[in-house]
């Protein structure tokens, strides 16, 4: 070990001197074949050397290093170990490897990029057509072509593993970025947990303490049941789904009702609907959604029936949210159509009216207008006044029909369910007294609506063709 003496070194050398195990100074060689100087100073005083004064023998400090530097030892190069946080990613690759200097653009590079981007902007604008504002406004759209504009984007997330099936996804969904950077992601079914990988997903699958949705059933009915909750992330599984659906975030203002289909293993998701919790339009219905895996099995039309249950309970009319998907405007209008006729074949009165169908259906007018219109049972009598004409014997025939394909049907009796109560504001109006010159008017509002309605009510005598004719 070199030691380094604290006497003044003479010029062009430096003495060292050591004491050794039995006290007697040591002389070391020279700087030229020495080591390495050291960096920390230990003092290295003999303690059984006390007695000794100071003129006996200098006081020298020992000089070790905490760099791990190469050390020279009989001609031998010893590598020293490097601290892993000051060699790039970590010691995990090589030096070549690690090298990113050939990744830095050059000016070649730049200047290259930007002749490569001008040609493209040259391209583009003689591909893109010229069109005139004013031509557009007078309702010219000739020009516009829609694969110049926009084209449809299509899903980063090319699939999802829910539960034991993998299922193709129909359009983009917002997760985060790191998660649209996947070819397919894992969701929990019950939960709707999103994950990245299967290592993840199962060891989620072992913790999840949930065997059905997160929330309270309302509904069952055998192996059918209807969840009530409030979940964010089956906005975002449902958008894979839907191309309209703008909502993923906030969703407090919105109910949730899911239908699952229920085993020994648990409560599996099928589709679910949400409304809002107070709607100024009597929206029941504002997202319906029936996984690709489910579908056709008439499950669309239970939820899209068990909507106007609740409605019913509500008591109130009800209708959905406008406009409608593709998808969802077809199983509307086959509900429509198959309630509408059943209301008609189940009335045994000789007459009835729009606003008694809709009392018996929990349909709005607008949708039985809009029904019987596409049924074309909304004719003109001689009169001038719209009535219902239909064949009898054709929706007996329909409705035999329908009973038998056993469609699951909603049970009123089966639900347990209380519709949320509002407090309404307390408005406090300041009472004007009355004088002998103002007479009070009473309000004739309520009187001329009843009026409208005792007219639409108005006796017609069945056609003697067969066909049942029904006041509109």
């Amino acid at each position: 070990m070199h030691l380094k003496s604290l006497t003044s070194p003479r010029k062009g050398k430096r003495n060292s001197i050591a004491r050794g195990v039995d006290g007697h100074a040591v002389a070391n060689h020279d700087e030229a074949s020495s080591p390495v100087n050291k960096r920390v100073r230990l003092a290295t005083a003999d303690a059984t050397s006390g007695s000794e004064t100071r003129g006996s023998a200098p006081r020298v400090k020992l000089l070790l290093s905490t760099k791990k530097t190469k050390a020279k030892t009989a001609g031998n190069t010893v590598p020293t170990e490097v601290d892993p946080k000051q060699v790039p990613f970590g010691g995990r690759l090589t030096e070549s490897d690690a090298d990113i200097s050939t990744c830095i653009p050059t000016v070649s590079d730049r200047a290259r990029f930007k002749k490569a981007r001008m040609q493209a902007e040259k391209v583009s604008a003689a591909s893109t057509p010229d069109i005139n504002p004013e031509d557009a406004g007078n309702g010219d759209f000739s020009l516009l072509n829609d694969e110049v504009f926009y084209a449809p984007a299509e899903p980063k997330i090319k699939s999802i593993y829910f539960g034991t099936r993998e299922i193709n996804t129909w359009y983009s969904a917002p997760y985060p970025e790191e998660y649209n950077g996947q070819s397919h992601i894992y969701i929990c079914e019950y939960c709707f947990k999103y994950m990245k990988s299967q290592y993840v997903a199962g060891r989620h699958k072992t913790k999840c303490p949930l065997r059905h949705p997160p929330g309270d059933e309302i509904y069952r009915d055998g192996n059918i049941s209807v969840f009530e909750i409030y979940c964010q992330n089956l906005c975002l599984l449902a958008k894979m789904f839907l191309d309209h659906k703008t909502l993923y975030y906030d969703v407090e203002p919105f109910l949730f009702y899911i239908l699952t289909e229920n085993d020994e293993r648990g409560c599996h998701f099928v589709g679910y609907f949400s409304k809002e919790k107070r709607s100024s339009a009597n929206y029941n219905l504002s997202c319906i959604v029936t996984m690709p895996i489910s579908q056709r099995k008439g499950y669309g039309g239970l939820l899209i029936e068990f909507s106007y249950l609740l409605s019913r309970k509500e008591g109130r009319t009800g209708s959905p949210e406008k406009p409608l998907s593709d998808l969802g405007l077809v199983t509307y209008r086959r509900y429509w159509r198959r309630t509408v006729l059943r209301a008609l074949h189940e009335w045994s009165g000789e007459q009835v009216s729009i606003e008694e169908v809709s009392q018996l259906t929990c349909m709005t007018p607008d949708d039985i207008i809009h029904t019987l219109h596409l049924l074309d049972m909304l004719k003109k009598n001689a009169h001038g006044d719209y009535v219902i004409r239909y064949p009898a014997a054709l929706i007996n025939s329909f409705i035999e029909a329908v009973n038998a394909k056993n469609m699951a049907t909603v049970k009123p009796d089966l639900l347990r369910w209380t519709p949320l109560l509002f407090k309404a504001p307390m408005v406090t109006v300041a009472e004007e007294p009355t004088t002998p010159d103002t007479p009070v008017v009473a309000n004739t509002d309520a009187n001329e609506l009843e009026g409208e309605g005792e007219e639409s009510h108005k006796d017609i005598e069945d056609p003697p063709s067969g066909n049942k004719e029904e006041t509109a």
